[in-house]
């Protein structure tokens, strides 16, 4: 349908401290720095594009903005209309901020909980300087799937969930949910391409951060293992190597420098709208995922997969 967003493209964070995310983005993660902003902003890339994360400087060591990608002009213009038509206010995102996000065009909007969205089309790729892992790390699943997926607390569920689905078209893969004492925990994940989310959230009730992780999927099962070393080595692994059951995906969950976490992982099952039927969890993990303080993750309000 026109005017649904196609790919996560970029997300935008705060940090306090950029030389500690310089190293660990090289040293741990595996990405390389594309380049600094005139702030200090460092450029976060781990494939044919200019970047996918941008850190810059900011006390709140957390999410800033959400770049969501569509394939051209014209379907930018079909998100305009679209977000006309269920009364969504936006604003053009302007030449500046276009060639300060590296990609042509672009609209800016916020999301219920009022996180900052960003819709863009035609985003630089950089085949003059080939990505090479500073690691080295043999590659990241992006391409038509995305950077990866994310996943933050909401202020509202159910306004949030019928946001992302109805306004910017997202279609949902599944739900897992926890019995939390008297609370019940739900989390839904929601895709826009083969990719088996790009997008996962539950209600934060305005505790904590708003970013919960990001996923980087890497190509050989080989690179968890051994950055599972390297978190361990640092004492930055926040659980052990484990499966989830919706997504299949083999990963472990690392801290950033921000206190928010990244998950590393292999072998994520795409989805096919055609055949799949959105199903619900009750655990969060098959096996693994065992926090160095004791428990599963997920155990104390975290979010999900």
């Amino acid at each position: 349908m026109a005017g649904e967003v196609e790919r996560l493209g970029y997300i935008g964070v705060g940090a306090a401290d950029l030389p500690a995310w310089e190293e660990f983005a090289t040293n741990v993660l595996g990405v390389a720095i594309h380049g600094r902003g005139e702030d200090g902003t460092l450029f976060l890339r781990h494939d044919k594009n200019h970047y996918r994360i941008a850190v810059h400087p900011d006390p709140s060591d957390d999410l800033l903005y959400i770049g969501w990608q569509v394939a051209n002009d014209a379907a930018l213009d079909a998100v305009r209309r679209r977000l006309a038509d269920h009364g969504i206010p936006f604003e053009e995102g302007g030449p500046d901020l276009a060639a300060a996000r590296r990609v042509a065009d672009l609209v800016t909007l916020e999301d219920p909980s009022g996180v900052a969205l960003e819709i863009s089309h035609s985003p630089l790729m950089d085949y003059a300087n080939p990505f090479h892992s500073p690691r080295p790390v043999r590659g990241f699943v992006t391409d038509d799937q995305g950077l990866g997926h994310m996943v933050m607390t909401v202020d509202d569920f159910e306004a949030s969930r019928s946001f992302y689905r109805e306004v910017l078209g997202m279609r949902i893969s599944d739900y897992i949910e926890r019995q939390m004492g008297e609370r019940t925990m739900q989390i839904v994940f929601l895709h826009c391409n083969p990719r088996h989310h790009s997008l996962g959230f539950g209600s934060g009730g305005g505790r904590g951060k708003r970013l919960g992780h990001i996923m980087l999927q890497v190509t050989n099962l080989d690179e968890v293992g051994s950055t599972y070393d390297i978190c361990y080595e640092r004492g930055i692994a926040a659980t052990t190597i484990g499966k989830h059951p919706n997504d299949k995906m083999i990963s472990f969950y690392l801290r950033s420098p921000s206190g928010w976490q990244f998950e590393y992982g292999y072998g994520a099952r795409t989805v096919d709208d055609d055949v799949d039927q959105v199903e619900r969890f009750t655990v969060i993990s098959e096996w693994g995922h065992l926090r160095p303080e004791g428990g599963r993750y997920g155990d104390r309000r975290q979010a999900a997969s």
